[in-house]
C-alpha cells in the first residue's frame, strides 16, 4: 500500500476536532513552506507611485536603456 494511500485511510478515521487540528497543521506547514506572501498590488503601487524622477521623458530613458546617452 502506498504511503499516501496509508495516510488518506488514517485521516477518514480521525475525529472532527482531529481533522480541525490537522487542517490547521497542514495550513501552517503551507505557509511556511510558501515563504511570505506576496505584496498586494495596491501596496507595491503605492510604493511605486512618485518613485520617477521629474522631467525624465520616456524617450530618455528608453535611449539610456539602449546606452545612448
Amino acid at each position: 500500500m502506498r504511503t499516501v494511500a496509508k495516510i488518506e485511510a488514517a485521516i477518514e478515521q480521525l475525529t472532527a476536532p482531529q481533522l480541525e487540528e490537522l487542517a490547521r497543521w497542514l495550513d501552517a506547514l503551507q505557509a511556511r513552506l510558501s515563504g511570505p506572501p506576496a505584496p498586494p498590488v495596491e501596496a507595491w503601487l503605492a510604493r511605486a507611485r512618485g518613485a520617477a524622477t521629474a522631467g525624465v521623458t520616456t524617450a530618455r530613458v528608453m535611449a539610456l536603456t539602449r546606452g545612448e546617452e
